[in-house]
């Protein structure tokens, strides 16, 4: 039971890290390969091992029939010494779910006994304590798992069958002679119930308690302060020859319900993929959406002053610099400083193609001149388009990144004049050097490394891929928790 928990407790996990309308592209998509599965019951069940003592045993009582007739048994304060399991298999069973198969399965237990009988209508009690051994245990079960209304994972036993080999128990204190009449009688009393409710007792385990655990999944994760991203459930996993997968919505919702997103997912393609534990599918939507909701909100916008230019560049914000390329603005407004209010005209867009990806912003510069305690005094507007190229790689936990930029493919004009005519070719030269001072800086960002990782889970081996309109990540995965 405890096993079962453990395992189907991992697909809790896996969805809710992830996370209904047939016939829709998911946003995003996850993947875990029989080598994930295979990894996920080996961590849990060392873990079960380890804490194998903290296992509570309810008490067990019966009756044996015997030849001094009827003998009552009580067991008592039961603990587990030891627990083994010989060979364990987590298939998928395609287009119906889990299979798990556990054999050789034993245990050591120890408690203490009591039991009460009449011979010729003589009560006797005795007590002791015992030693419990069971052995060669089977257990064959199918897990399926679907959707709820909420679009969570639900889980339930579609088939279950178990089979006790050996059933062993050894009596210490009172009287010898007596208890060994109704010895093998307790055993295999004991064995009975054992093969009679072990199926009972895992079926409730994974229908009630994992089944509880999965609807407290949450399905909305948060991404900033303006969108929600729905981690629920497009359709029911689906279960092939050697993965299950999930096809996670992958929607981003805008907390202001004003805002539309006129963007949808498009297709992630089947990658034939499975020498790692688990691959995860992001499509181009996911960031697409992200950045309309943000423009749409007002927050890309940033304001830039004298004093965030870099001593390096070869210019400055202010009136003189700038009279040397618009002389209006030096005779209308000399010896002031210039602030640069920016700001997207459309919404960033990032599309993936193989082997790279590329993030086009279609941007605005509205440039102010600052006299000291003075409102600013607008002067021009630029429109700026450019293309960052990006790589992306994943090493441990963090996420890391390289841009790039093509100084000679960034496209400007000029509108809004309140000072003349604007000529580009000066001003092409001065937004080029500004842009290509911000691309070290973005790259000593990305260089630091963004954290991606699960809680208690470190990524090994990681292989991150672009393909045509999505990005696939593919991983080993370590626990480093407790469970």
């Amino acid at each position: 039971m405890k096993l079962l928990c453990a395992l189907t407790l991992l697909l809790a996990v896996v969805a809710a890290v992830f996370h209904g309308v047939h016939g829709q592209n998911p946003g995003l998509k996850a993947k875990v390969t029989e080598f994930g599965l295979t990894y996920g019951m080996k961590v849990f069940l060392s873990l079960l091992k380890d804490r194998a003592q903290e296992i509570k045993i309810p008490n067990q009582s019966g009756r044996a029939d015997v030849v001094i007739g009827k003998v009552d048994y009580q067991f008592t304060n039961i603990k587990m010494t030891a627990f083994n399991i010989g060979g364990t298999s987590l298939p998928v069973v395609p287009r119906e779910g889990l299979r798990l198969r556990a054999n050789g399965v034993s245990a050591s237990l120890n408690g203490d006994w009591h039991y009460s009988a009449k011979v010729a209508f003589i009560p006797i009690r005795d007590g002791g304590t015992l030693g419990l051994s069971i052995s060669d245990v089977s257990l064959d079960v199918v897990m399926r798992l679907g959707k709820d209304a909420q679009d969570r994972p639900t889980i339930s036993v579609g088939s279950c069958s178990a089979h006790i080999g050996d059933v062993s128990v050894k009596f210490h204190g009172g009287a010898s002679w007596l208890y060994n009449l109704f010895k093998g009688a307790i055993e295999n009393t004991i064995k009975n119930q054992l093969n009679s409710e072990l199926c009972k007792s895992v079926s409730k385990a994974i229908n009630e308690d994992v089944e509880k655990s999965f609807a407290q999944i949450r399905v909305l994760e948060p991404v900033g302060k303006f969108a929600d991203l729905d981690l629920g459930l497009l359709e029911a996993p689906s279960f092939q020859t050697n993965f299950m997968e999930l096809p996670l919505k992958g929607a981003v919702v805008p907390r202001d319900s004003s805002i539309t997103v006129p963007v949808s997912p498009g297709p992630i393609p089947e990658v034939p993929e499975t020498s790692r534990m688990i691959y995860l599918y992001g499509s181009e939507y996911v960031g697409n959406a992200i950045a309309n909701i943000y423009h749409k909100a007002g927050q890309l916008r940033h304001v830039l002053k004298p004093k965030d230019i870099p001593k390096d560049l070869p210019f400055k914000l202010n009136t003189t610099y700038l009279a040397g390329l618009v002389p209006k603005v030096g005779e209308l407004y000399p010896d002031m400083g210039i602030e640069l209010v920016l700001n997207t005209s459309l919404p960033p867009h990032l599309s993936i193609r193989p082997g790279h990806a590329t993030l086009t912003g279609y941007g605005n510069v509205h440039v102010y001149a600052t006299p000291q305690n003075k409102p600013a005094i607008y002067l021009f507007s630029i429109n700026v388009t450019m293309d960052l190229g990006a790589e992306v790689k994943l090493i441990g936990e963090l996420l890391y990144g390289n841009v790039s930029m093509d100084p000679n493919k960034i496209k400007i004009t000029t509108f809004g004049s309140t000072v003349g005519p604007v000529p580009t070719f000066g001003l092409d030269f001065a937004i080029r050097a500004l842009c290509q001072a911000t691309v070290p800086w973005i790259n000593n960002y990305l260089a630091q490394g963004i954290p991606f990782h699960l809680k208690d889970v470190l990524f090994e081996n990681a292989q991150v891929v672009m393909h045509q309109g999505f990005i696939s990540i593919g991983t080993d995965l370590k626990y480093t928790g407790q469970f």
